[in-house]
């Protein structure tokens, strides 16, 4: 008799979440969002990526303890540029695929998340600017590594700007036919973008502070001032890549649903 009590039930939709249903003579995909179609590939590349930051994380500590400071700021920077070179690929990939979707109108929220990573974004040019132009002057014994964070720079501005125009754009996207609920236009590479910002979280996290306190920029700024600067950036360039990650992945739920409203 008591059996039922507490438990609504609802007769003429039965159907479960990811469940595909037939409509006449077309095979309709049920708006589930949260299941995991079109995104494994890019799930399993990005796994690789992020232990080989792992271990090249580890080898850059290895290198610091064993005091080869000059090992382990090329391997810091020749590995920053790889996943630099490789985030601006997979965004402009992003970006060609996610054109199809139409758009929809900004909810408060998405406007609020925008605004904060404008915030993260600012910070990072920030400390690229003061980071460019001692390594651009630097001579000598410094050249080698003053080139390598010249292209260190240069890379993460460029990346950090199309990610942004990215995330932007994205979150303004929704499906317009079941076509692309059903395909998931660009769900591989935001899968992929998402694990590749958690990395490059991490690298921040752990190795930034370390790998440019060089004398180049210690002799440049002086002590203090560099330690200002960076202590200021830091934190704001943890946090653009932290929120990045969180923006794409409500792209990745989002940006393939049919919403009540859209603009085109």
């Amino acid at each position: 008799m008591f059996q039922r009590i507490g438990h609504v039930g609802h007769r003429n939709d039965r159907r479960k979440p990811g469940i595909i249903e037939k409509h006449g003579s077309r095979i309709l995909p049920r708006d589930n969002p949260s299941e995991c179609h079109r995104a494994h590939k890019g799930l399993f590349v990005g796994l690789l990526l992020f232990l080989a930051t792992l271990v090249v994380l580890a080898l850059f500590y290895i290198f610091m303890r064993s005091h080869n400071y000059s090992g382990a700021i090329t391997l810091y920077q020749a590995s920053y540029i790889t996943l630099f070179s490789v985030g601006i690929v997979a965004a402009s990939i992003a970006l060609y695929q996610l054109r199809v979707l139409s758009l929809r109108e900004l909810s408060e929220e998405d406007a609020f998340d925008d605004n904060l990573l404008l915030i993260g974004l600012l910070g990072m040019l920030f400390y690229d600017m003061f980071l460019l132009v001692p390594a651009v002057e630097a001579k000598g014994e410094n050249s080698t590594a003053g080139s390598m964070f010249v292209g260190k720079a240069i890379i993460e501005m460029v990346q950090a700007l199309l990610q942004v125009f990215l995330i932007l754009e994205g979150s303004r996207r929704q499906a317009a036919t079941v076509n692309h609920m059903a395909r998931k236009p660009g769900r591989t590479i935001i899968t992929f973008l998402l694990i590749l910002n958690l990395a490059m979280w991490i690298f921040n996290t752990f190795g930034l502070k370390y790998a440019e306190n060089h004398s180049i920029y210690r002799s440049y700024y002086t002590g203090i001032a560099w330690k200002i600067i960076t202590h200021l950036s830091l934190p704001l360039i943890i946090f653009f890549r932290f929120h990045s990650t969180v923006c794409l992945a409500d792209i990745w739920t989002n940006a393939y649903r049919m919403h009540s409203c859209a603009s085109v």
